[in-house]
């Protein structure tokens, strides 16, 4: 007997297939009112479940087994990432050579205390950080081996012979190899350092006694003619050990080191998915090259590309997210040269780079290491609309785990291996130290997200067991979030976005208020009128940035009237702060009006300076070693401003990398449209410091004289 059919199963066919064939919608909507973000609930819970901090953490494991400082290691891990990407379904992979350059590389490093119980003290073969890159090849048995205790102190090296021999110091080991082998005659140095100057109020050489430093032999020490110094690298205990040795009697050593230069390169790994809208890229970047195991620092950036590949290309295909509108540009690269690199290669193409992503040193244990999940803003002069995405991505996080059993299993972001460690991730002001700060010395806005401090940082205590994958997740999903927005905003979804960015602009906007407000109200009454002038600059800086925010959503596509109605809305809320201030002024019972400008200040009002095209990324430091005889005054007077201010922000309690390579940070200021008394202004409110714009008028002049910088008047 033949079954008639549901008279509706047609129908209901004909829908479903109709839904499934239906392409998939934009993953932004509206401000939710659940997790704060402007991607909808659904493509929230896609990137948080489809993503995996287990996977990262694979890949970490197998990157840290490589020493990617060498050419051949790096090579080695750069084709190891390349066949990664393309498994991961990233298009257009290709390996990129740099400029061929020398390559150091060793064959063989061992360090052993000779005599009747000879022992081995450190080998390349164990442990390749042990031997400093940029070493030279060196054999000799019974070599006396000298305590210069820092190695820093004239009084170290009195009534002491080093011609020879090898120098045992304690402290940063460029010092000893200055002193005791440039200076004195020694053949080689054992340091047991282990703390980079930026990471003293987070831990000191001792903290972790089996810690071994990092360290490199620079090229400048190296003599034409002559072989360069070696320098081994050994823990605080075997440092000790050694001392110990030392003062019961003379300590002889058996040194075997085999190194090389060679001409060669690196390689830059580069591949993309593909956007809809032809000319307009996101940049993702990481840095691949490290000592082994160099886990945290950073195989695990690395490895989060990656993932964050594999997420979007699966999401992709299964029709969760409709391909980007703008490309993902993916980099792997050595950090700092491998982005000049890049840029040198790329710079001058015609395509639009909206915004760049930095992943560095991402997983460290939060609870091993000691350690926190951050992201950086942008720099006050390079408002973007990444801030605000940042920041909403932060918080919708540390809502939904900010506690080891969260009531919406659906945003728990951890892993199946990893830690139950709560978070507490934070926004930072803009700081330097890793490849974003030269995406935006080029312009283009850069957010960095890192785990930060890091008690393994730079030693041999960096190793896979420090990472944590649910760390790893976490970052990764940070990374997501606030990449999808960017590359997949347009039309409705950029005017939501645009919202957003509103949204956090007016939280923002008070806390510079509020930082003013308390600067002018702290100030010595004699100190009131020119405090009274900085902080009315800070509030106006704080509301232009907002609205340099707001506007480069109209890039994104978001429609130009309400975009507009919302920085009209600033300009009128920045009024009504600026009033504040004044009152508060007002109420110290003094003058608020300026003294006549000195010459100084006049000079620094019509100096208006501009970075020479193709200069982005020239370094002060560099044109100082270089400068003449008679430029060393103004050179001095400058250093002098800079460590100033470092040593101010520093007791103020800011995190080092805050004011890295702080005169390059100030020289990013310059745009053809800043006086450099403007630059003072826009640097006050940047750092809460007052420079002085006599030495900033130095520095730019220093900068225009060595041709990074042109003045426009």
């Amino acid at each position: 007997m033949r079954t008639c059919p549901h008279p509706f199963a047609s129908l209901v066919l004909l829908i479903t297939l109709s839904a499934a064939a239906q392409p998939p919608t934009s993953p932004l909507g509206p401000v939710s009112p659940t997790t704060g973000l402007v991607l909808r609930d659904d493509a929230v819970r896609a990137l948080i479940q489809e993503s995996s901090g287990d996977r990262i953490h694979d890949g970490v494991q197998r990157l840290a087994l490589i020493a990617r400082d060498t050419q051949s290691g790096y090579t080695e891990a750069a084709a190891w990432t390349k066949t990664a990407a393309e498994a991961a379904g990233l298009q257009d992979v290709r390996l990129e050579p740099m400029k061929d350059g020398p390559q150091w590389r060793a064959t063989r490093g061992e360090l052993w205390v000779a005599g009747a119980h000879r022992y081995r003290v450190t080998s390349y073969a164990d442990l390749p950080m042990s031997l400093a890159a940029g070493s030279g090849a060196f054999e000799g048995a019974d070599v006396e081996l000298v305590d210069v205790g820092t190695g820093t102190q004239e009084a170290e090296y009195a009534g002491k012979d080093l011609k020879g021999k090898v120098a045992l110091t304690r402290g940063h080991p460029v010092a000893a190899l200055r002193n005791a082998v440039v200076k004195r005659g020694a053949v080689g140095v054992v340091s047991s350092y282990s703390t980079p100057p930026w990471n003293l109020s987070h831990r000191m050489d001792g903290d972790f006694p089996d810690q071994v430093g990092w360290g490199v032999v620079p090229r400048s020490l190296s003599t034409p003619g002559v072989p360069a110094p070696f320098l081994f690298m050994i823990s605080d205990r075997q440092g000790r050990e050694l001392l110990a040795q030392l003062r019961a009697g003379p300590v002889k050593v058996d040194v075997s080191i085999a190194t090389q230069t060679d001409t060669g390169h690196l390689s830059i790994v580069s591949g993309v998915i593909p956007g809809t809208r032809a000319g307009e890229e996101l940049v993702l970047t990481a840095h691949l090259d490290h000592y082994k195991p160099g886990a945290d620092d950073n195989a695990s950036g690395s490895a989060t590309l990656l993932e964050l590949v594999r997420t979007y290309t699966t999401l992709i295909r299964r029709g969760v997210l409709p391909p980007p509108v703008r490309t993902l540009r993916v980099l792997w690269l050595p950090e700092f040269e491998g982005t000049r690199e890049w840029f040198s290669l790329h710079g001058e193409e015609p395509v639009r780079r909206v915004a760049q992503f930095n992943f560095d040193m991402l997983g460290a244990s939060l609870t091993r290491a000691h350690s926190r999940f951050q992201v950086s803003y942008t720099p006050d002069w390079n408002g973007s609309f990444v801030n605000a995405v940042s920041e909403s991505t932060l918080a919708f996080m540390n809502r939904f785990n900010s506690v080891v059993y969260p009531p919406r299993k659906d945003f728990r972001i951890g892993s199946v291996t990893g830690s139950q460690d709560p978070m507490d991730a934070h926004m930072e002001r803009y700081g330097r130290g890793s490849d974003h700060q030269l995406f935006n010395d080029h312009g283009i806005p850069g957010v960095a997200f890192s785990t930060w401090p890091d008690d393994g940082y730079h030693t041999s205590g960096d190793r896979p067991e420090n990472v944590d994958p649910t760390q790893l997740h976490r970052a990764a999903f940070a990374g997501l979030a606030s990449i999808t927005v960017a590359a997949w905003a347009e039309g409705a979804g950029a005017l939501e976005l645009a919202r957003l960015v509103a949204l956090h602009g007016v939280r923002r906007v008070a806390e510079d208020e509020f930082r003013a407000r308390r600067d002018l109200t702290s100030v010595p009454v004699a100190e009131l009128p020119e405090t009274y002038r900085l902080t009315r600059a800070a509030v106006r800086i704080a509301y232009q940035r907002e609205r340099e925010a707001l506007r480069s959503c109209l890039s994104l596509g978001a429609p130009a009237a309400p975009v507009q109605a919302m920085a009209k809305a600033l300009e009128s809320a920045e009024a009504q702060a600026l009033g504040r201030l004044e009152v508060d002024g007002k109420a110290r019972g003094a003058s608020l009006r300026e003294a006549s400008p000195s010459a100084a200040e006049r000079q620094a009002r019509t100096f208006v300076p501009r970075r020479v095209k193709g200069q982005e990324l020239a370094s002060f430091d560099e044109l100082a070693r270089k400068a003449a005889p008679e430029q060393q005054p103004r050179v001095a007077a400058v250093q002098a401003a800079i460590t100033a201010a470092e040593t101010a922000l520093r007791e103020r309690g800011e995190g080092e990398l805050r004011f890295y390579q702080l005169p390059d940070a100030l020289a990013s200021y310059a745009d053809g449209k800043r006086s450099v008394a403007d630059i003072r202004d826009a640097a006050y409110a940047e750092y809460g410091h007052v420079f002085p714009v006599d030495a900033l008028v130095e520095l730019f002049g220093l900068l225009e004289q060595g041709g990074v910088m042109t003045r426009i008047r």
